[in-house]
């Protein structure tokens, strides 16, 4: 039995993504006590006040599971921020890995029409595919590693099937992982979509 899910992105046809707005009763609650009600027939959510959360469904699912092609982990886990960047390493020779790199793309320009965002405002969206400021290498995807009740939300084992500790990933290390999304939030009045990790394996 495969430790991943094996979800190629070919098997999506993103014409079946479908979204629902949620606002927020009173805003001025701390996050923990919020209460989200949804929003019906609003076609325009990037200029609610109240913006609560969009929902990410797929059919039936609520939840977009993919299964990476084989990345690089460019710096490990990000202790601060439980964030890794997996490369999309020689996307312009490797078809795959361009398909996932335009799959990922799609998503967020789904994502961005939804919203209803402009040409001109563009800038309220956070991508999630992080290119450097020169052009000298290839783009990345920022994942996140869910983290609740103190424990991380993600598993991880080698080539040979052992556990693994998080942190134990060194730079430049070759993995598949299991990722998938569910919300859009606004954060710093800015629309995002983390990819988070469901499941690690290291080769």
């Amino acid at each position: 039995m495969s430790f991943l899910k094996n979800i190629d992105n070919s098997n999506y046809n993103l014409n079946n993504l479908t979204y629902k707005t949620f606002i927020c009763k009173d805003c001025t609650k701390k996050d923990k006590d919020k209460e989200y009600e949804l929003k019906l027939n609003d076609n325009s959510p990037k200029d609610l006040k109240n913006f609560g959360y969009i929902s990410i469904n797929y059919m039936k699912n609520p939840f977009v599971y993919v299964t990476t092609p084989l990345m690089v982990c460019l710096f490990g886990v990000n202790k601060n921020t439980n964030n890794m960047s997996l490369q999309f390493t020689n996307y312009k020779e490797n078809t795959e890995m361009l398909n996932f790199l335009n799959f990922i793309k799609n998503i967020e320009f789904s994502q961005m029409k939804y919203l209803n965002l402009s040409e001109n405002d563009t800038d309220l969206y956070i991508s999630q595919i992080k290119y450097d400021k020169e052009g000298k290498y290839d783009p990345n995807l920022s994942v996140k590693i869910p983290f609740k009740y103190n424990k991380f939300e993600c598993d991880i084992k080698n080539e040979n099937y052992s556990s693994m500790n998080i942190f134990n990933i060194n730079n430049f290390t070759k993995m598949q992982c299991d990722i998938y999304i569910d919300n859009i939030w606004k954060w710093n009045d800015k629309f995002i979509c983390k990819w988070k990790c469901k499941k690690i394996y290291i080769k």
